[in-house]
């Protein structure tokens, strides 16, 4: 039966609702409410809460109904008397529809949010719902098809709150699921095994869902809701985890096979000119100890900013060519990125003999080539590459090692290619600082390691939130600084002005005011960066910033991705208060890589309010994982993942922050993959597998 017949609606709600993506029952039913009101205890007047949620029910009797104008409007004053004798009233705006339906001397149940005013308690637009007299209240039992009719589902118990969608109310909502309840089972079908559920606790997708619109009772809204966020992160798990095993081939993590040759490591660490820290040391022995736990590694290093990663990829390299005979490749998302790892590579490697070799865009045809051959043939130990590498024709002769750079710009399918070179050892790196509870719910399939300590000899970096009158104020400092051989960054939130965000300006429009402002340098001392630039145009306007040739940058944010310009000392964030703080801890990074003191200005227009007080947790913290937790607390998932990962769910904060609730999806994602191989023998989850990540319930 078509969807509009089984609504009983119109042709334009209808369209409404396929714009929406709602084009069957089921997706309808798929439609959860964005919260729910407790309707399922009335109370006298003298016993209503007045706060901001404030809905709430009682039972009146109707005293009086008057009718007045006011301003064009008609309004209905209805005076009620609750079951203690409690005088209340009922406000209705242009409704005659709504005040015909209440009958002086009538029993109603008032659901609302009252008001208390000039000595008064009103509501205004209320439900309202037929009762019976106090004396005989057992004759209203408040169950589908009762003999007072369908209305009662609006009372006598939670009560969904659905968002509107482009006019269509959420009432016109919660009475188009309550009179199709019953056809709830029609729709969905359980595709986890009884077992599992038994084992987890987890209510059946058909009760699940009823009680997702409908709850029975609080206790089941919440087993439903459970159910829901199980399901959601349960997909993500096995996606991670499937991941795993089709690169991997198991799940376990088996001892190691022989403990790693320490002393081959000797050469390469005297070679350095500085000590490692703690977290550096700590790391590298997690990734030489996967070296031989007899299958492929699969490890994500996260790090802060500017705690030095790239020297630990290093010495893996180093040694996977003196321990395994291997060939290592090292990818990065830019090509100035890609030169700047090549550069410190080579400076290290090559005097202790490994060949390193360089791969972009930008080479000729020959020398691409040429570089295809010599992989193939072994003759390069180490490869840094952009995405180049990974085009068609690239080969190599026994790849062990693959490090990914800035992970979240290479996707799923990207990785796997590498697994036809035998599935090398992959060590995937982010400079953004995941809180655990997201790395487990969001990159399950990788073992985490983390360098939250700065290499010795680093600077703490000065951050202030400043006003515009305070950056004008700033002029003759940053000249004497860009004198001295020093560089600035100045980001804004946009590439071009927006109707939308007048009070932001664009970066297009910082740079023609910047080059007027700092005229003393003149304009081929100033230029312009954003994500709309080729990556050519990109790595060409890097590289003459990182030269000197360029000495002020006016950028959107494309500059987080780890260039490393040390002589880049003050950063000004415009409208600062427009980012996350995982964001501005990100962008601060660009600076600090010396040993010169660094300063970061974070420009907003208000230094008061909530953004205010954001803004200056960055002044007091270089944390970039306690960032990460106060964003994501704050401002959800989003704004820590980023595009990191696609397919993200929409699961509330305190879901996501729940390690105990992530840790039993992921126990559950593991008991299914080992009951099941490949999910083979559940062809329903096999099917909720296949669908988009976020839908809901297959």
């Amino acid at each position: 039966m078509e969807l509009k017949t089984l609504l009983h609606t119109t042709s334009r709600y209808i369209a409404i609702l396929e714009q929406n993506g709602i084009k069957t029952l089921k997706d309808f039913f798929n439609y959860f409410p964005r919260t729910y009101e407790d309707r399922s205890q009335t109370r006298p007047l003298n016993e209503l809460i007045f706060d901001a949620k404030g809905i709430t029910a009682t039972k009146g009797q109707i005293l009086q109904k008057k009718q007045r104008m006011r301003g064009g409007k008609t309004i209905y004053d209805i005076k009620f008397t609750d079951e203690n004798g409690n005088i209340g009233y009922i406000s209705i705006y242009n409704s005659a529809f709504l005040a015909g339906k209440l009958v002086e001397k009538s029993w109603y149940i008032i659901v609302g949010k009252p008001q208390y005013k000039y000595g008064k308690i009103v509501f205004n637009h209320p439900d309202v719902v037929p009762a019976t007299a106090p004396e005989n209240p057992s004759s209203l039992p408040f169950v589908k098809g009762n003999a007072q009719g369908d209305e009662t589902y609006n009372s006598g118990r939670i009560f969904p709150v659905y968002s509107e969608m482009q006019g269509i109310k959420p009432g016109w909502f919660a009475q188009k699921v309550w009179n199709n309840l019953d056809n709830i089972d029609q729709c969905f079908s359980e595709y986890l095994p009884n077992e599992f559920l038994q084992h987890f606790g987890l209510l059946d997708v058909v009760a699940t869902v009823k009680n997702l619109h409908y709850p029975e009772s609080d206790e089941l809204r919440k087993k439903a809701l459970y159910r829901l966020f199980f399901d959601r992160l349960l997909r993500i798990q096995l996606f991670s985890l499937m991941n795993k095993l089709d690169y991997q081939g198991s799940l376990e993590t088996p001892p190691l096979s022989e403990n790693p040759h320490w002393d081959e490591l000797k050469p390469i660490l005297n070679q350095l000119s500085f000590a490692l820290t703690i977290a550096q040391k700590k790391v590298i022995i997690q990734i030489l100890e996967d070296f031989y736990r007899g299958k492929p590694m699969l490890r994500l290093l996260q790090w802060d900013v500017g705690s030095g990663k790239t020297i630990v990829a290093t010495i893996a390299t180093y040694y996977v060519r003196k321990v395994f005979q291997g060939q290592s490749v090292l990818l990065a998302p830019l090509e100035v990125l890609a030169n700047q790892h090549y550069a410190t590579l080579a400076k290290i490697l090559l005097p202790l003999g490994l060949r390193v070799e360089l791969l972009t865009w930008s080479l000729t045809k020959t020398r691409k080539e040429e570089l295809k051959r010599w992989l193939k043939d072994g003759k390069i130990d180490v490869l840094v590459a952009t995405h180049a590498v990974l085009q068609e024709g690239v080969d190599f002769k026994n790849l062990k090692f693959v490090c990914i750079d800035e992970q979240h710009k290479f996707g799923v399918k990207q990785r796997a290619m590498f697994k036809k070179f035998n599935a090398p050892h992959i060590l995937q790196m982010t400079a953004t600082p995941i809180p655990r509870s997201m790395a487990l719910a969001f990159f399950g399939e990788f073992e985490v390691s983390i360098i939250d300590e700065l290499p010795v000899g680093r600077v703490p970096i000065d951050t202030k939130v400043i006003s515009e009158t305070e950056y004008l104020k700033l002029k003759p400092w940053i000249l004497q600084k860009i004198a001295q051989g020093q560089r600035v960054f100045v980001v804004t939130p946009l590439i071009e002005d927006s109707e939308k965000m007048d009070d932001v300006k664009s970066a297009i429009t910082q740079y023609q005011e910047i080059s007027a402002f700092f005229s003393e340098l003149g304009e081929e001392k100033i230029w312009l960066l954003h994500g709309r630039m080729t990556a050519k145009d990109k790595d060409h306007v890097m590289n003459a910033f990182k030269s000197g040739k360029k000495s002020l940058l006016v950028s959107t944010t494309v500059i987080e991705v780890g260039v490393d310009v040390p002589e880049a000392t003050i950063m000004i964030i415009k409208n600062a208060e427009r980012f996350g703080l995982s964001q501005l801890h990100q962008l601060r990074g660009r600076i600090g890589r010396s040993t010169m003191k660094s300063y970061c200005f974070l420009e907003t227009p208000k230094k008061s309010g909530d953004a205010y007080v954001r803004l200056k947790i960055m002044e007091t913290t270089t944390d970039g994982f306690k960032l990460a937790e106060l964003d994501l607390k704050n401002r959800g998932s989003g704004e820590i993942l980023g595009t990191m990962q696609s397919g993200e769910s929409d699961v509330p904060l305190d879901v996501l922050t729940d390690l105990r609730f992530l840790e039993k999806v992921q126990e559950g994602a593991m008991w299914l993959l080992k009951k099941y191989p490949k999910l083979e023998g559940l062809p329903w989850l096999k099917k909720f597998m296949e669908e988009k990540i976020g839908d809901v319930l297959a």
